[in-house]
């Protein structure tokens, strides 16, 4: 009797629970430290302006250098009070504009006063005649302040507002964007913001980060685009050597039907050593055994409890031999049923531990396992263990018992017919029996 494969699917969401990505909070290419400098980001080209400006005047500059140096001295009080006081003097646009800067960058930044630093860099923004480069640094700072303070919104705003002011924003502004929209849970925004920012890098001889197409991995993830999911994956395995894109990589390859590749990139992942947890291996196993492998399903499971990762369990014993009994090594087999078997108690195994004895002839040693599979009353077809123990019974000389037995067969319609034959069969060779014993017994030649 051959028992039915069963193939294990691989959960996606299990596989995929790394996909969310740990987004930092200022992305990379914006730092929280470059809100201190008054100059826009270096890999941007601001656009040109002709506006005028105020001028810093020398006893201004003196003042607020002061305070600086009170700062960097851990003097914080004191220099908070002078730059304050210097607020109430009669200071420009461009003085006012950089004691602001100092106040947010140095003072409330450095006390993760994100709110209040926010407030000063606004501040800048409605003063008239200070530097362009001021003005787009106080840009760029609020949109990543925005983005720590989790006002997503706002930090899209700002981030907008500052692509505007330069001549052809970089991919670390693109990338910027797609984490606020993360914040957000904005998914279908992530996606043209990670796919322009990858297409810059690349224009500009960069190689993408990785980062970014765990993001876009994301995105096409939450929005059900497996397919996409799909490239990203083959990407990510192809230039970042992880074992994880290996495994989700076939989770998706299950998910989308692609069965061969799933086998395939399993069976890859497993040689290279990137399977070394016991569901990742019972998988494996599994696949194996779906795919008419069964030896290899077997080598992958015994290899896995040698080396302590597979459990030693009554259901990793069952799919053991069951590996073993599709493979037909019938001695192989025996013992990981015969632990799956007492472990469980399970009437499906120990039908199985007796068909492995049947099918080598071991008839004797059949009987016992046969008669707990059908007093175990869980089989869903109890007339097939009917009819093998009848045929254990008619094998080892025991014809009344073999009768016996097929009789209950006969009652299960599944082994109705078969046993209706075997009854007839068996009473045919008591009957030959009884009249070879009494021609022998009886002196006949």
């Amino acid at each position: 009797m051959k028992t039915k494969q069963t193939k294990m699917g691989l959960s996606l969401i299990a596989t995929l629970a790394v996909v969310s990505v740990a987004v930092p909070n200022v992305p990379g290419g914006f730092s929280l430290l470059d809100i201190r400098s008054a100059q826009a980001q270096s890999d941007e080209k601001p656009k040109r302006s002709s506006k005028k400006v105020d001028s810093l005047r020398a006893n201004v500059y003196e003042k607020i250098a002061k305070a600086q140096e009170k700062l960097e001295k851990g003097e914080k009080a004191d220099a908070i009070k002078d730059l304050n006081s210097l607020l109430e003097d009669k200071i420009n646009d461009y003085e006012t504009a950089i004691v602001y800067q100092i106040l947010a960058s140095s003072v409330y930044i450095e006390e993760e006063r994100y709110k209040e630093a926010i407030t000063e860099y606004e501040k800048i923004l409605k003063l008239e005649r200070v530097p362009d480069s001021l003005q787009i640094a106080s840009l760029n700072a609020l949109a990543q302040l925005y983005l720590v303070d989790e006002q997503y919104e706002n930090s899209i705003t700002y981030m907008k507002r500052w692509m505007e002011t330069q001549e052809a924003p970089g991919p670390t502004a693109y990338y910027f964007l797609a984490q606020a929209y993360y914040g957000m849970e904005d998914y279908a925004n992530i996606v043209p913001n990670i796919l322009k920012a990858i297409e810059l890098g690349r224009a500009r001889g960069d190689e993408p980060k990785e980062n970014w197409y765990l993001m876009l991995r994301l995105a096409y993830f939450e929005l059900g685009n497996f397919e996409k999911v799909r490239d990203v994956l083959e990407y990510l395995t192809v230039n970042f050597e992880k074992p994880e894109y290996w495994r989700q990589l076939a989770a998706v390859y299950s998910e989308l039907g692609q069965e061969d590749k799933q086998f395939a990139t399993m069976e890859v992942a497993y040689r290279q050593g990137y399977l070394d947890k016991e569901s990742q291996l019972i998988n494996l196993a599994q696949l194996y055994l779906y795919h008419n492998v069964p030896i290899k399903s077997a080598w992958v499971i015994e290899k896995g409890m040698k080396d302590g990762i597979i459990e030693k369990d009554g259901e990793n014993y069952e799919l053991l031999g069951q590996a073993y009994l599709n493979a037909q090594e019938m001695r192989k087999a025996e013992e990981p049923l015969r632990l799956a078997a007492k472990d469980e108690d399970n009437g499906d195994i120990w039908m199985r531990l007796g068909q492995v004895y049947a099918e080598q002839e071991r008839w004797k040693e059949a009987i016992e396992p046969l008669q707990k599979a059908v007093d175990s009353d869980d089989l869903d077809k109890p007339g097939y263990a009917h009819m093998m123990i009848g045929m254990a019974y008619f094998n080892t000389g025991k014809l009344e018992d073999a009768k016996k037995t097929f009789r209950q067969a006969a009652k299960f319609e599944e082994t109705k017919k078969a046993a209706a034959k075997w009854i007839d069969y068996t009473g045919k060779e008591q009957e030959r029996r009884a009249q070879l014993t009494e021609y022998y017994g009886g002196g006949g030649q």
